[in-house]
């Protein structure tokens, strides 16, 4: 027996050609396997199903989408919709409950307020503060139709007018007059003149406003009929004053 047939195994038995083969090469590179030794070939599989699978995610989220979009829509109609009865009812109320148009007639009050000019006014929550423009209202006030003037005296104060200098005096204390721009202005607001016009009060006598009344002129002091009159209109109880003019609504380049 020679040393080879020794170092594989001792004794020669007989084998197959192919296995014996494949056994050397095998003792000459360990490790190292033959593409025969593969019962199957490689499979190589297609990606095109998961591109399919991807195509059908993206027709869904743009189904999705536009369902979405045109909800938005519908919503942002609806909410505008809604915004535009909320808004009539609230002017509907408005001018139901808490403000009234009211339209100057005469000049009374000019150059302050011109005849035909639209004012709001409101009575909430209103208490009569000196300077206010009021709308007064009442059966005996000058054949009962609304008549527009100004705040000069409120209760307990002593209102005094010297018509020959044409001044205004309130507890004592002459009302201050300046001119600029052309106008009067009579503490803080514009008049159309000097108060000269008396019709029934005297010159520099005190008179009392009584409880819960007020003193009102024009700002037109000479073709006004106001708290001087002591027959038609004298103090205004508060009970005939409609309101405050806190807005002028037309003309615009009155606004």
């Amino acid at each position: 027996m020679s040393e080879e047939e020794k170092d594989l195994g001792g004794s020669m038995e007989a084998i197959d050609p192919d296995e014996y083969k494949k056994m050397l090469e095998q003792a000459k590179n360990p490790g190292s396997s033959s593409l025969d030794d593969f019962d199957s070939p490689i499979e190589v599989k297609s990606t095109r199903h998961l591109e399919i699978q991807q195509e059908q995610i993206e027709k869904e989220q743009a189904k999705v989408e536009a369902v979405k979009n045109a909800h938005t829509a519908a919503n942002e109609v609806f909410d505008w919709f809604e915004s535009l009865i909320l808004a009539v009812v609230f002017i509907v109320v408005l001018f139901t409950f808490f403000v009234r148009v009211n339209t100057v007639d005469g000049t009374s009050m000019d150059p302050t307020l011109k005849e035909g000019q639209k004012l709001i006014v409101t009575d909430l929550f209103y208490k009569p503060s000196y300077n206010d423009i009021v709308i007064i209202q009442a059966a005996k006030l000058d054949g009962g139709k609304p008549i527009v003037k100004r705040v000069i005296g409120l209760p307990g104060d002593t209102i005094k007018i010297d018509f020959e200098a044409g001044l205004v005096y309130r507890n004592g204390e002459q009302l201050p007059i300046e001119t600029k721009g052309g106008y009067i202005y009579e503490d803080g607001h514009k008049i159309n003149s000097y108060t000269n016009r008396n019709l029934e009060m005297i010159s520099g006598e005190e008179y009392v406003v009584p409880e819960d009344s007020c003193f009102v002129l024009g700002d037109n002091r000479n073709a006004s009929k106001d708290s001087r009159d002591f027959t038609s209109i004298c103090y205004v109880d508060f009970e005939y004053i409609a309101g405050r003019a806190i807005f002028s609504l037309f003309p615009l380049g009155t606004v």
